[in-house]
């Protein structure tokens, strides 16, 4: 077998090689000496590490990285190449292969004190290659979570450490020469969860990021409560609830300088800093977390400029192809309107009937790919005046006490702007009556339309069904 693969052009070499584990290809590499040179190359070219090999991918579509289980070092594969570079290090050499590494990849467990990235130090030597220059790294997929951070080393060690070596290394190079795929659960220090002692902006070079899969937490703050008053309660009953807009009144900016200060409005603002930052994004999952707690925003026009800032945000990532929301987005009426470049829009989120409303009006021209299932909002802390007419509410206790349960009624929108839409997939959730009937008529033909919107052929599989929205 292997002279006949010896003789095959390098490219359907390295083809073969990308099927074979990280087992087979040492194995190929140690008994075909003819082989040597593109099995080293293949093995080290992506250096996956991790603790416990990882499964299916949830993360957004970000190349060059592509996801194979075979290629990943886990946490005794760690232990065994910190042995062999030590080995190496003691005879005064380097070990070969490092040489060829371009990739990186840097599950979040590796940074744990327990791992054997940790503890056998090998995460302290990739990091010296690199700064030396030994290691010319091309891409890095890091998963940063805060939990990780809670340390107080002076000077700094582990993960600090790794990064700040990465960062300089990114912040000399140009966007073309190193990019970064980075996964993270903070933005700055606010969590339920964990204390993380730096943000992500002293860890990252954000204008190298161009996937970010990012988590973040909303719920109440204990002093809350006083925010989240219905519009009536301060007479804006004018307030035009179609269009998000500030009020100039000394009245309204003290509530809206008390918005800042909550949870919600922290959050807020970080990730608008972070998304003006991250200028060559291509691809973004956004995901919001408050499963353990209660998030009962204000009504919207309280959120005005916070909301509004965070939309220009979105809006300058003129270089974002793919774009994935989940959970609650701040406010259930809250819609983000995506940059013109969007091809692919997924949206999993909870929204109100205004939020449908805001869909229909905005424009998405470039969005050939369409994925929606919503859910509705459940309570009805966060209406404004205007809402009332579009739900049933009713009171109704619950663990946090008395709140208002909001069933929505039954509505059309009319018309949507989707005209460049391929390919639009809804299956169950909460939407419109009409939104089959406007999505076909707005798209003037020519798109595949999935989901239980129309009826399905028997024995017809969905394409949904198969690949599912992910988490």
């Amino acid at each position: 077998m292997s002279p006949l693969i010896t003789t095959l052009p390098s490219e359907l070499v390295s083809l073969i090689l990308t099927h074979l584990s990280l087992r087979d290809t040492l194995s190929l590499l140690q008994t075909c000496k003819s082989l040597y040179p593109p099995s080293l190359h293949h093995l080290y070219s992506t250096l996956h590490l991790c603790d416990r090999i990882p499964g299916k991918y949830r993360g957004p579509p970000c190349p060059p990285f592509t996801h194979n289980p075979l290629r990943a070092v886990g946490n005794d594969g760690c232990r065994a190449l910190a042995r062999t570079i030590n080995e190496f290090e003691k005879r005064g050499g380097v070990m070969p292969g490092f040489g060829y590494i371009r990739g990186l990849v840097l599950e979040p467990e590796v940074f744990a004190r327990s791992t054997a990235c940790m503890t056998d130090g090998l995460l302290r030597v990739l990091g010296d290659r690199i700064e030396e220059g030994g290691v010319a790294v091309r891409w890095v997929k890091v998963s940063v979570w805060g939990n990780y951070l809670e340390t107080s080393d002076d000077p700094p060690t582990g993960i600090e450490r790794f990064l700040g070596i990465l960062k300089r290394y990114s912040e000399g190079r140009e966007a073309d020469e190193f990019s970064i795929i980075l996964d993270t659960n903070f933005i700055s220090s606010i969590s339920q969860w964990f204390k993380p002692k730096c943000s992500i902006f002293d860890l990252i070079d954000l204008e190298k990021v161009t996937s970010l899969d990012l988590l973040i937490f909303l719920h109440d703050d204990e002093d809350e409560d006083g925010f989240r008053l219905s519009s009536s309660d301060e007479d804006d009953d004018d307030d035009d609830y179609g269009d998000i807009h500030e009020d100039a009144t000394g009245e309204r900016i003290g509530y809206e300088d008390r918005i800042l200060e909550t949870i919600a409005g922290k959050q807020a603002t970080d990730l608008t800093a972070l998304l003006t930052r991250t200028v060559n994004l291509r691809t973004l999952k956004l995901a919001t977390d408050n499963e353990e707690r209660q998030y009962s925003p204000p009504p919207i026009e309280r959120m005005a400029s916070l909301l509004n800032n965070l939309q220009t945000a979105f809006l300058g990532l003129k270089q974002l192809e793919w774009l994935y929301l989940r959970g609650e987005m701040f406010h259930p009426s809250y819609f983000i309107t995506p940059p013109p470049k969007v091809k692919t829009l997924k949206i999993k989120c909870v929204v109100s009937v205004a939020w449908w409303r805001r869909f229909a009006n905005a424009e998405l021209k470039g969005v050939k790919e369409l994925i929606i299932y919503n859910s509705k909002v459940e309570t009805a802390s966060w209406m404004s005046e205007l809402d009332k007419d579009d739900y049933e509410i009713e009171q109704d206790d619950d663990e946090y006490g008395m709140t208002y349960a909001a069933t929505p009624k039954e509505f059309d929108l009319g018309s949507v702007k989707v005209e460049g839409l391929r390919e639009f997939w809804l299956q169950g959730g909460f939407r419109p009556r009409d939104l089959g009937e406007c999505i076909a008529k707005a798209a003037k033909g020519g798109i595949s339309i999935l989901g239980d919107l129309f009826a399905v052929p028997d024995g017809e599989v969905l394409r949904g069904q198969r690949e599912g929205l992910g988490s």
